[in-house]
């Protein structure tokens, strides 16, 4: 395991880390939480109960954010539940909290290698929010249509399935019922003890479906012996004994010609009874299945453009409001410091980095922005929510620089470089000047370059004014080395 303090790789089975001598009992037992809560998810995934699995997975999430392998996992169940967007945000956040030999690559190019899987994913996920805007604002018909597309796409998508399923029990329909109930049972075996599916199931509980009809075991034919053969006698055979006529060439007869005009003429008034008709009736039905395709295709449409419109005109006011503010505040400057817009722009900036989760980056735009400039109380917040949030990692970030600078770890392995940690270190108290990490190694890096005055300085100043600190034991040791 990790220190939770330098990240320094420990052995489970130790109490204190050896390199900044955090106390580790604790976190052990929450590590030990954390990965009792992952077996347990595991073991309920393996028989199927999703919904308990997602419960102790996303516990042992809350005791530890970087147990990637729950992570991963609480992922796949997303997956298979039809919820693509958050097995995806799981993946992710897992892949940055573990760069390397992270099963998570492997599920997510698994998605990304397949564009038309990926274009998939993406359509059933629209058409849901589709279906369910609609359902909210009372077009059922609509939601019903939109639903059915989801549900052919990705027939494991259980909250598709019973958002269809309510829809159909709330028609009222016997027939409309047993759909539901189909749904239902096709979303119990995805997740077995998914409350919602029991919930419905047990209100269509008076409905039954049809089984397949057995068929009856054919019997076996009846071997009919033949007869046996008679033999007439002359006698009894009619007209034995009848005179044979002679041959006579007959005469041309136009009855084969009227029989073929008479065959001719049926088979054109059966063509024009049953041939015709039936080819007409498939034509009208294709015709009808096109015009219903086509129907339904304008409705998607028609509730696209609806939501569109609805964000259009959201948009548009936020939009205007900005402008307003924008003319309010343009020209507005501080005297000692940047103007407003610059203070503005390096917010926007740093906040566009904090929501990509780069901190240390947010933190290095945010130290430039001049407070005073920004006079919006809502600005205000903003930036002070997150300074308090960036700077503290940016410290660590520069803190854990300058220690390998200076033991010649890292980026700086074989070659110590003093002068280095000095800089880093120093851009770690710039963000929290209450990092006694960061004073301990300057006055170590001073003392190494001989620079005796200012390592005194930087032990004395963590034995006055931060006697509760854990290096207050090692500055009085260093000290005593340089004579005090």
């Amino acid at each position: 395991m990790n220190c939770p303090r330098c990240n320094a790789k420990i052995a489970f089975t130790k109490t204190q880390c050896f390199n900044c001598g955090q106390d580790l009992s604790g976190y052990r037992k929450i590590i030990s939480i954390s990965n009792s809560c992952y077996n347990k998810g595991l073991e309920q995934a393996k028989v199927r109960d999703l919904s308990g699995a997602i419960f102790s997975l996303r516990k042992s999430l809350e005791f530890n954010k970087r147990n990637t392998d729950a992570r991963n996992l609480l992922g796949l169940i997303y997956f298979e539940e039809g919820e693509i967007v958050s097995a995806l945000s799981e993946w992710v956040i897992s892949k940055h909290f573990q760069a390397e030999n992270n099963d998570a690559d492997k599920y997510i190019s698994m998605i990304q290698s397949n564009p038309n899987r990926l274009e998939m994913y993406n359509q059933t996920i629209k058409k849901y929010n589709a279906a369910l805007f609609s359902a909210q604002h009372g077009d059922g018909d609509m939601a019903v249509i939109q639903l059915k597309k989801v549900v052919n796409l990705n027939p494991k998508f259980v909250r598709a399935n019973q958002l269809l399923a309510l829809l159909y029990m709330m028609t009222g329909k016997k027939d409309n019922k047993v759909r539901a109930k189909k749904l239902l049972i096709n979303a119990s075996k995805v997740d077995v003890t998914n409350t919602t599916t029991i919930r419905y199931l047990n209100e269509l509980s008076d409905i039954h479906i049809k089984g397949e009809t057995t068929e009856k075991a054919a019997s076996a034919p009846v071997r009919v012996e033949p007869e046996a053969r008679k033999v007439v006698p002359p006698a009894e055979i009619p007209d034995a004994y009848k005179t044979i006529t002679p041959y006579k060439e007959e005469k041309p007869s136009v009855l084969p010609f009227i029989n073929v005009i008479v065959g001719v003429a049926i088979g054109m008034a059966l063509m024009g009874f049953l041939i015709v008709p039936h080819m007409q009736a498939k034509k009208s039905a294709q015709d009808n299945k096109d015009f219903k395709n086509y129907s339904e295709q304008m409705a998607e449409n028609d509730s696209d453009v609806s939501m569109l419109e609805n964000e259009n005109k959201n948009l548009t006011k936020e939009l205007e409001d900005l402008k307003k503010q924008y003319e309010e505040l343009e020209g507005n400057s501080s005297e000692g410091g940047v103007s407003f817009q610059e203070s503005y722009d390096l917010l926007i900036e740093a906040m566009q980095y904090y929501l990509d989760n780069d901190k240390v980056n947010a933190a290095k735009k945010l130290a430039k922005v001049n407070e005073e400039a920004l006079t919006a109380e809502k600005t205000k917040k903003l930036y002070t929510q997150i300074k308090e949030d960036t700077y503290e990692e940016a410290s660590n970030n520069y803190f854990i620089k300058g220690r390998d600078a200076y033991n010649g770890e890292g980026d700086y392995i074989g070659k110590k470089d003093y002068d280095k940690a000095i800089t880093f270190l120093e851009r770690s108290l710039e963000y929290n000047p209450d990092n006694t990490d960061a004073m301990y190694f300057l006055g170590r890096c001073y003392q190494q370059k001989s620079d005796s005055e200012k390592a005194k300085e930087y032990y004395n100043t963590i034995l006055n004014d931060y006697p509760t600190s854990p290096r207050v034991s090692e500055a009085q040791k260093r000290l005593r080395e340089l004579g005090e």
